[in-house]
C-alpha cells in the first residue's frame, strides 16, 4: 500500500487546538481532527464526481452550522489543513501545471484538491491513497476491460467502476497492468460477446432490471422471433417480471403472464423500443417458483467416459449403466424450448428420452435439418 496523505507538520496550516469540552464529551480539537480526517475519506471514495460545499454539508453532519453560512468557513478551513493551500489558491481542473502540483502535493504529503470557481466544486485530481494489485489481479482487471466491450452486459457500468478502480492504482501498478496487456498471444478473452447489438437496448435492459428489483409490473409491443422484425408487434399486458438472463450472446427478459397461468421467455431485442412501460401496481418478488419442465436425455459413452457433466439442469441426477452404455441424464429445464437448445448444443451425442413433447420436437429438428443437408438429385 503506497501512501501519499498525512496531517500537516506541527504548527503549520493547523489551527490551535481549543480544549473547551463539548457537550458530547468531544473536545473542538478532537471534533476537528476526525471531521478534517472524514473529509478526505469523503474526497477520496467521491471521485471522479466534483463535491460542491452544500454536497459535503449533506454527507458530513460535522458541517451543520455551514448551512445557515454565506460562506462555508469550516470547510475552507479543513480543506486548507488537508492541501496547505487557501482555498482561493487551490489550482483549476484544467490548469496546464498540475501534474507538477500534484507532485509536489505528494512529497509534502498533502492532498492534490481542485477548486473549480465557476462551478464553485472540489475534487482530488489523485487518490490519496494508492493500492498495489499482484500478478493475477493485474491479469483479472484486463480480461473484465476487454471483456466488457460495447454491447455487452453493463458495459457502461463495469467500464467506469474500472476507472474508478484503476485511478487508485500506484505508478507500480499501472505499469504491471500495461505489462500484462502487451502480450505476445491474445490475451484471456470472456465469452459475453453479444450475437447483436444490444447497446441500442440499453434502456429497455436497465427499465427491466428495475422492474424486478422493485417489483413492478411491465408492459411492452412485442415481436416474436417467428415473425419479421418489421410486423405488427403483439403487446404483452401487465406481465409480471420473473428473470432477466444473458445467455448464449442474447438477453432473456421471463415473466410470467396471469392470463396465461404460465412463465413466457421473451428475447430482448425483439422488444419494440419506447414501448416497455411499468403498471402503477406492485407485486411480491420471490412468491412464485419456475418449476420448469422435467426431461431426461441419453448421453454417448464418448462422453458419458469423462466421469462428469456438466450441470445443466435444476436438480440434475446423472446414472452412469454399466458396460460402457453411456449415461442418463434427467432434471428440470426451463422450458421445452431451452431443453431443445440445451440437446441440440451436444450434436449427435445425445437422445432425448422424455417428455414425449421434447422428444417429438427433437425429431421435427433432426427431419428439418436432415431435409436442409439432402443432396440434389
Amino acid at each position: 500500500m503506497e501512501e501519499s496523505f498525512s496531517s500537516s507538520s506541527p504548527g503549520e496550516n493547523m489551527e490551535k487546538p481549543v480544549e473547551k469540552q463539548e457537550a458530547s464529551g468531544r473536545s473542538a480539537s478532537s471534533e476537528k481532527a476526525l471531521r478534517t480526517t472524514l473529509l478526505a475519506v469523503l474526497f477520496q471514495v467521491s471521485w471522479p464526481v466534483r463535491l460542491t460545499w452544500q454536497d459535503i454539508v449533506e454527507q458530513l453532519p460535522f458541517y451543520g452550522s455551514s448551512v445557515r453560512s454565506t460562506r462555508p468557513r469550516a470547510i475552507h478551513r479543513d480543506i486548507k489543513t488537508l492541501t496547505g493551500l487557501p482555498v482561493d489558491d487551490l489550482p483549476a481542473p484544467d490548469d496546464t501545471g498540475l501534474a507538477a502540483w500534484c507532485e509536489a502535493q505528494h512529497r509534502l504529503h498533502r492532498l492534490a484538491i481542485t477548486c473549480d470557481r465557476q462551478g464553485k466544486t472540489f475534487a482530488m485530481a489523485e487518490p490519496a491513497f494508492k493500492i498495489d494489485i499482484s500478478d493475477d489481479e493485474a491479469r483479472a482487471f484486463i480480461a473484465l476491460k476487454n471483456g466488457f466491450g460495447p454491447g455487452t452486459p453493463y458495459a457502461g457500468a463495469v467500464q467506469q467502476l474500472l476507472e474508478r478502480w484503476e485511478w487508485l492504482f500506484s505508478e507500480q501498478s499501472r505499469k504491471l497492468v500495461q505489462r500484462k496487456g502487451k502480450r505476445v498471444a491474445r490475451p484471456v478473452m470472456l465469452p459475453l460477446s453479444p450475437v447483436v447489438d444490444y447497446s441500442q437496448h440499453g434502456e429497455i435492459i436497465l427499465l427491466l432490471d428495475r422492474a424486478l428489483e422493485e417489483g413492478a409490473y411491465v408492459s411492452f409491443a412485442y415481436v416474436p422471433l417467428t415473425q419479421s422484425w418489421d410486423d405488427e408487434p403483439v403487446w404483452h399486458r401487465h406481465t409480471e417480471p420473473y428473470e432477466l438472463e444473458y445467455r448464449d450472446g442474447h438477453w432473456y427478459y421471463t415473466a410470467y403472464v396471469r392470463d396465461l397461468n404460465t412463465f413466457l421467455d421473451y428475447r430482448v431485442d425483439r422488444i419494440q423500443p419506447g414501448t416497455l412501460s411499468r403498471d402503477g401496481d406492485h407485486f411480491y418478488p420471490g412468491v412464485r417458483e419456475r418449476r420448469g419442465v422435467h426431461i431426461r436425455y441419453w448421453v454417448s459413452p464418448m462422453l458419458a467416459r469423462h466421469g462428469s457433466l456438466s450441470a445443466r439442469l435444476r436438480d440434475q441426477h446423472v446414472t452412469m449403466p454399466d458396460n460402457d452404455q453411456g449415461a442418463m441424464v434427467e432434471g428440470y429445464a426451463k422450458s421445452l424450448w431451452w431443453a431443445r437448445r440445451l440437446l441440440l448444443g451436444y450434436g449427435e451425442q445425445v437422445k432425448a428420452l422424455a417428455p414425449g413433447e421434447l422428444v417429438q420436437m427433437m425429431r421435427e429438428t433432426v427431419q428439418t435439418m436432415n431435409r436442409l443437408y439432402e443432396e440434389e438429385q
